[in-house]
C-alpha cells in the first residue's frame, strides 16, 4: 500500500526520533555506515566521527590518510558551543537502493562560517564543494540560507563523506540528509514562514515609526528602532541577510552585523522599558538603574564593533541573559508600583526573552541544540512585538484622552482670547499697512522732490537692465547736473535753493516720458532713465529738450527771476556683464567732459 505524502513525512519524524533515541545508547552508532533511505530525511545523528583540529592547520590528504584518528560522536558531541579550533566530519554513506538517489546535506545551523565538503568515492576520486557564510551566494555550491550541498548515489554506490568545518559562531554541527524533493518543500515553508515574521517585523516597526511622527512619543520610537535592529540581527543568523539583503559583504563586517545587531537591540530594549514604564516619578531608584544600565549596554555595542568577532558573539550570548534577567525584574518592579500596562510588558519580554536565554545559553553548548533553542527566540519575539504594540496602542489611547480633555479645557480659553484679539488684530493690521506704506515710501523717495533717491534709482534701474537684456531693448542714462544752482543757492538762501530744485523735478516729469525713471541722485544732480531707445539721435533730443526745459526762468519766493544751465551726460546701450551702478558711471563720465569743456550742454556716451 503506498503512503501519501503526510504520512511519508509523519513516519520519517517518527522514525528520526528512534534514531535519536538510540544514538544515546551508549556505543550506538559508533563507526556506523549510514544506508541511505529511500524515502525519508535522515539525521546525521549516530552516524558522524568527529576530529577536532586545533589551529585548523590539518589539510584533507593528512585527515584522509588517518593522521589523526576520528572519534564517534555522542549525541552532544555536535554541538561544541564557542571554540576557535576547526573540526572535521566524517560519514560512511551507502545506497543499496536500485534507483538513483538524490539527496542534499544540509546543516540546520545557519551561521556557519566554512564548510567544505570531499567526497572520497569508492573507486578513490574526490570531489569538493565548499558553502557558508564567507562564500558571497554565488560562490556557495547552492545559494542557500543555509550551508548545503547536493549529492546524488548511484544504485550500490558507497562514498565517504568528510567535512571541515570553521566558525567564529557557535559550532552546531547538527545536520541531516534529506531527498531532493523534501529538502526543497521544506525549504520553501521555512521560507514562507519567515518571509511572514520579518513581514510583521517591518509591518510592526513602520506602524510605529508613524505613530512616533504623529505623536512625538519616545516609547514608539525607541520601540521602533528596537524591531527594525532585532530584524536585521536575525536576518543575518538565520541567514537571509547574507543571501538577499547584503550578499556582497562576507567580510568581518558582515560578521558582525549578527552580535552588533542583537547588542543593539538590547540596549534599545532597556531604553525601550524606561520610557514605557515611566518610573521616573514613582520609582526614581529604578529608572536610575534602567539609566545606568543603557549606559552600560551602549559601551557594550560600541565594544562588539573593536574585539574579535568571536568575543563579540560572547558578550552578545551574556548580553542576552542579563538583559532577560534586568527587564523581567523590572517588569515585576512594575507591576509592584501599578504602573499602568506593566502586565502586558512582563507578558510580552518574557516570551521574547526566555526565547533570547534558550539560544543565548545554547550557544555556549550548555543545552542541546533544538527546535526551541535554534527558533525559540524568534518564536518569542513574534508574539512579544505583538503584544507589546497592543501595549503602546493602549498607551496611545490613553495619551490621547488626555490631550482631548486638555484641549477641550484650552478651546474654551481660546476662544475667549480670540474674540479679544480679533478686535486688536485688525486695529493693529490698519495701522501697520499704513505706517508700512509709508515707511516704503520714505526708503526709496526723495522727501523734498517726490522722486525716486539714489536707493529707490539703483533698485529700479537693476530691473529695467534685466528687462532690456531679456527684450533685447537699447537703453539710455541721463545724467543731469545743474550749472549755477550754488550760486543762486547762496544769494537767496536754502529755502529758495528748494524752490527751485523742486521747479526742476516737476519740469522733469512733465519732458519725460510715462515710462522713464525719474530721480534725484542727491544735492543738484538728477537722473532720467529711458527705456526701448530708437536711436542715438532720438536720445540726444531728448536729453536736449530736458536741458532745455531745466533753463527756463524760475521765480523766487521774493520775487525774482533766476536762469540756471544743465550740464546733461548721456549713456546709451548696455554692454556685456555691465549693472546699473555701470550706467551711472558712463552717464557721469559723459557729464564731466560737458562740465570741463563749456556747460550748458549735452554729450552722448556709446
Amino acid at each position: 500500500m503506498r503512503l501519501l505524502p503526510g504520512g511519508c513525512r509523519l513516519a520519517s519524524r517518527c522514525f528520526a526520533f528512534i534514531w535519536l533515541l538510540l544514538a544515546a545508547l551508549p556505543g550506538w552508532g559508533a563507526d556506523r555506515l549510514l544506508v541511505l533511505d529511500e524515502r525519508m530525511a535522515q539525521p546525521l545523528d549516530g552516524f558522524v566521527s568527529l576530529l577536532r583540529d586545533p589551529g585548523g592547520e590539518l589539510t584533507f590528504e593528512q585527515v584522509r590518510s588517518g593522521t589523526k584518528p576520528f572519534e564517534p560522536s555522542g549525541p552532544g558531541d555536535l554541538h561544541q558551543g564557542y571554540t576557535p579550533d576547526a573540526f572535521w566530519m566524517r560519514i560512511d554513506v551507502a545506497s543499496r537502493s536500485s534507483e538513483r538517489l538524490d539527496r542534499i546535506l544540509e546543516f540546520t545551523y545557519s551561521y556557519l562560517d566554512d564548510i567544505s565538503l570531499y567526497r572520497v568515492n569508492a573507486d578513490g576520486t574526490v570531489e569538493r564543494m565548499r558553502s557558508g557564510r564567507t562564500l558571497a551566494p554565488a560562490d556557495r555550491v547552492v545559494a542557500h540560507r543555509k550551508p548545503v550541498f547536493p549529492l546524488s548515489f548511484e544504485p550500490g554506490e558507497r562514498a565517504t563523506l568528510y567535512l571541515r568545518i570553521s566558525t567564529h559562531a557557535s559550532m552546531t554541527l547538527n545536520a541531516r540528509l534529506a531527498p531532493t524533493f523534501e529538502f526543497y518543500e521544506d525549504s520553501d515553508q521555512e521560507y514562507v514562514w519567515l518571509a511572514l515574521y520579518f513581514g510583521m517585523l517591518v509591518a510592526l516597526g513602520a506602524y510605529n515609526f508613524l505613530l512616533f511622527l504623529g505623536t512625538r512619543q519616545r516609547s514608539f520610537l525607541l520601540y521602533s528602532l528596537f524591531v527594525f535592529s532585532f530584524g536585521i540581527a536575525a536576518s543575518s543568523m538565520n541567514g537571509l541577510g547574507p543571501l538577499l539583503l547584503w550578499p556582497g559583504m562576507v567580510g568581518e563586517w558582515g560578521n558582525r552585523i549578527l552580535p552588533t545587531g542583537y547588542t543593539l537591540s538590547a540596549t534599545l530594549a532597556v531604553m525601550f522599558a524606561r520610557s514605557f514604564l515611566n518610573m521616573r516619578r514613582i520609582a526614581p531608584r529604578w529608572d536610575k538603574v534602567l539609566s545606568v544600565m543603557a549606559v552600560c549596554w551602549w559601551c557594550a555595542t560600541l565594544v562588539t564593533l573593536l574585539v574579535p568577532v568571536q568575543d563579540a558573539l560572547k558578550i552578545m550570548s551574556v548580553m542576552g541573559v542579563l538583559t532577560t534577567a534586568f527587564l523581567i525584574t523590572s517588569g515585576i518592579a512594575g507591576i509592584r508600583y501599578r504602573i499602568p500596562a506593566a502586565r502586558i510588558y512582563l507578558l510580552a519580554w518574557l516570551l521574547l526573552l526566555v526565547g533570547a536565554a534558550l539560544l543565548s545559553v545554547r550557544n555556549f553548548g550548555w543545552i542541546p541544540s533544538n527546535f526551541f533553542t535554534v527558533y525559540g527566540l524568534q518564536v518569542g519575539s513574534a508574539i512579544e512585538m505583538v503584544l507589546l504594540s497592543f501595549g503602546l496602542a493602549a498607551r496611545f489611547n490613553e495619551l490621547k484622552r488626555q490631550k482631548e480633555q486638555a484641549q477641550r479645557e484650552l478651546v474654551l480659553s481660546l476662544q475667549r482670547q480670540e474674540r479679544e484679539l480679533e478686535h486688536r488684530v485688525a486695529q493693529r493690521t490698519s495701522e501697520l499697512e499704513v505706517a508700512k506704506a509709508e515707511l516704503e515710501r520714505r526708503v526709496v523717495k526723495d522727501p523734498l522732490t517726490g522722486l525716486y533717491n539714489r536707493y529707490g534709482l539703483m533698485i529700479h534701474l537693476e530691473k529695467v537692465v534685466q528687462r532690456a537684456r531679456r527684450r533685447d531693448e537699447r537703453l539710455a542714462v541721463i545724467l543731469i547736473d545743474l550749472d549755477g544752482f550754488k550760486s543762486v543757492n547762496d544769494q537767496y538762501g536754502h529755502e529758495a535753493g528748494d524752490v527751485l530744485l523742486q521747479a526742476v523735478a516737476h519740469r522733469l516729469q512733465l519732458e519725460a516720458r510715462e515710462s522713464d525713471c525719474v530721480a534725484r541722485m542727491g544735492g543738484d544732480e538728477f537722473v532720467v532713465v529711458t527705456e526701448n531707445v530708437v536711436s542715438e539721435a532720438s536720445v540726444l533730443e531728448i536729453g536736449q529738450r530736458l536741458r532745455e526745459a531745466i533753463t527756463q526762468p524760475v521765480t523766487m519766493p521774493s520775487g525774482d527771476s533766476v536762469w540756471i544751465g544743465a550740464s546733461v551726460g548721456i549713456c546709451a546701450g548696455l554692454r556685456d556683464g555691465e549693472a546699473g551702478c555701470d550706467l551711472i558711471r558712463r552717464a557721469d563720465e559723459a557729464m564731466y567732459r560737458v562740465k570741463r569743456a563749456r556747460k550748458n550742454d549735452v554729450c552722448l556716451l556709446v
